[in-house]
């Protein structure tokens, strides 16, 4: 049998024990209540939120990226041009015509329209070192299917202006035509026809006729350029007219004679003769005519009298005498008179 005691120790230690326990689980209780509160407000803290936000936006963007598979360069194979095939025509190359020579090279190797024409005749536009060349080289189309490329062609044709159409027979130095054949029509089957088989279209030589055009210009403006110099040469300073006798003064002897003496005064062929051969019955003394210039001179106005005034007053004082045989003589008395004063 047990002892009492030690079934009452045993009930004590029983009962000690479950109020170890007892108090334990409230202890527990209680700590879990504080740490769930604690955690609570943890969780209801702005900063864990945005923390909390912030690692969910990563993860869902680590989530979300794609990788792209790289896609590795390879250089395409350069595509080789094909050259142009330049093959004998039917008719004469293009170079070998005089005036087509001459016309194509009127045009710069840039110019849109020579580009046009290479068009027209190998179905390119040509690279522009080399599209006068090939132009020059052209001796006729030489199409597998004639017919059916000539219909291409004359549709191109269609499509030009009628300006592009006549600068085209100009350069092929075909007509440009008359009545129905300046339709574009007939310059259309004009121009298809020559570039079939190219021939001469005339016998005029277009280089020679500029030429000789130049030299004719030239001549004209050489002509025109010696008759201007030749005019000027000729023109001479004339002095100013004389209004008095006082304005004589001004010029020297030499030309004081020369407007009585050389052919502007009134009787010239008898201004000429000596005062000695006029001696008639009603002649005058040169002694005498000096005498009446000096007295005469004294009293006029010397800035309104003028030399006509002076022999119409001579000629009254001796009688109406004519005094036109005596101009020389009375020049040379005035001007010695007035410089004298």
């Amino acid at each position: 049998t047990t002892p009492a005691w030690v079934e009452d120790g045993g009930f004590a230690g029983e009962k000690q024990t479950d109020q170890r326990g007892i108090n334990d689980g409230e202890r527990a209780t209680q700590g879990n209540t504080v740490n769930e509160g604690k955690v609570a407000s943890q969780d209801d803290h702005p900063r864990h939120h945005q923390h909390q936000a912030k690692e969910e936006n990563q993860a869902g963007r680590r989530t979300a990226r794609e990788r792209k598979q790289v896609e590795r360069l390879v250089p395409e194979e350069r595509k080789e041009k094909a050259k142009l095939e330049i093959k004998e025509g039917k008719g004469k190359k293009l170079g070998d015509i005089p005036n087509v020579a001459f016309k194509i090279g009127k045009f710069t190797r840039k110019d849109d329209f020579l580009k046009k024409i290479h068009n027209l005749l190998y179905r390119k536009p040509g690279a522009y070192l080399v599209v006068k060349k090939n132009i020059l080289v052209f001796s006729g189309f030489t199409y597998g299917d004639a017919a059916a490329e000539l219909d291409k062609d004359k549709n191109k044709l269609y499509g030009y202006t009628v300006e592009e159409l006549n600068l085209l027979l100009d350069t092929f130095d075909l007509p440009r035509g008359k009545g129905d054949d300046a339709k574009k029509e007939g310059k259309v089957s004009r121009i298809l026809e020559f570039l079939t088989s190219p021939y001469q279209a005339s016998s005029r030589d277009l280089a020679e006729l500029e030429s000789k055009k130049k030299k004719k210009k030239k001549r004209a403006a050489d002509r025109k350029k010696k008759k201007v110099s030749g005019k000027r040469a000729k023109v001479v300073k004339r002095k100013p007219k004389h209004t008095s006798l006082a304005d004589e003064d001004t010029d020297d002897e030499d030309t004081a004679d020369e407007g009585f003496a050389g052919g502007e005064s009134e009787s010239d062929s008898e201004d000429d003769a000596p005062l000695a051969s006029l001696n008639t019955p009603k002649a005058i003394t040169k002694d005498a005519l000096r005498e009446s210039i000096l007295r005469i001179l004294k009293t006029a106005d010397l800035t309104s009298f003028s030399l006509k005034d002076l022999v119409k007053t001579l000629s009254s004082e001796f009688d109406g005498v004519d005094m036109a045989p005596h101009k020389p003589f009375i020049k040379e008395e005035v001007t010695k008179a007035l410089k004298a004063t």
